[in-house]
């Protein structure tokens, strides 16, 4: 898909209900040879997912959401609708494509749970009234919406006073854009802690780097910012940390084992911003 960077709005969003139809991770299903949905093969892509990326329980206390009014935003293949539901949460869900939203019902009918909710729609519009939610989890979507400070927007609106997000979205100033464009990179990632949010909406070629189908097709639209202008963005918040998280395989990281590299490496060039935040 290119020149999406130049797409009006209900193009961008009719374009990634088609893309992120196939869930997030179906290459990996295919990888680890799952061939249903069963509740074996799903613990099988959870294993997987949550060994991939260890950090991830320091950032989501499963644990404390029993109870809660949770909403997933971004659902993909459901290993994190999975801990939310096994925690007791009452899980709601929103996605822009269809599959997603039927895998995490899914989920939920595996699991006995007969009060969650999961919807298709947009968190940009979202389908939910304002102080709703004493969680909201948005990982890896909102830099995909096409309006990224719209979409924090909406998260601060749906969340309860109190209420705590985490989202995740890409970092601007990795060792990926790094080595794609040194010299802009380095200038953004100095331009001090309180830089104005600029955006950056990434051209084909650097899609791919991040987001790509099954059959190779880069993500329609994705965005990437550094935790000086995240942190701009989420000012309406009343308490807001930024951590550097992710560390990729190509070329000679390949070598490296992952744990090491997201031990090491992660926290200072890695290439996905983790944002606490509470309302």
């Amino acid at each position: 898909m290119i020149g999406t960077e130049n797409m009006k709005q209900d193009e961008i969003d009719s374009c990634n209900a088609a893309f992120w139809d196939e869930l997030c991770g179906s290459q990996i299903a295919r990888e680890l040879d799952l061939k249903d949905n069963s509740p074996g093969s799903l613990k099988k892509f959870d294993d997987w997912f949550l060994e991939f990326y260890p950090y991830l329980h320091r950032y989501l206390p499963f644990a404390e959401m029993r109870g809660k009014r949770v909403l997933e935003v971004g659902l993909g293949y459901g290993s994190v609708s999975q801990k939310i539901i096994d925690a007791g949460a009452q899980f709601h869900g929103l996605d822009i494509a269809a599959e997603p939203v039927a895998m995490a019902l899914h989920r939920c009918e595996l699991a006995g749970v007969t009060d969650a909710v999961a919807l298709q729609g947009n968190i940009l519009k979202p389908p939910f009234e304002k102080n709703t939610f004493d969680w909201v989890v948005a990982i890896g979507c909102l830099h995909h919406t096409g309006n990224l400070p719209k979409a924090i927007e909406a998260v601060h609106r749906l969340l309860k006073v109190g209420g705590q997000a985490l989202i995740m979205v890409y970092s601007a100033a990795s060792y990926r854009q790094l080595a794609r464009a040194p010299l802009t990179t380095m200038k953004r990632k100095l331009s001090g802690p309180f830089a104005p949010y600029r955006g950056h909406t990434a051209e084909e070629a650097e899609r791919r780097a991040y987001d790509i189908n099954v059959d190779g097709t880069a993500a329609p639209q994705t965005e990437f910012v550094t935790k000086s202008e995240l942190r701009e963005l989420c000012e309406a918040f009343s308490k807001v940390r930024i951590d550097t998280e992710n560390i990729g395989a190509e070329g000679p990281l390949a070598k490296i084992p992952r744990a090491v590299l997201c031990k090491w490496l992660g926290p200072y060039v890695g290439l996905d911003l983790y944002c606490q935040l509470v309302k």
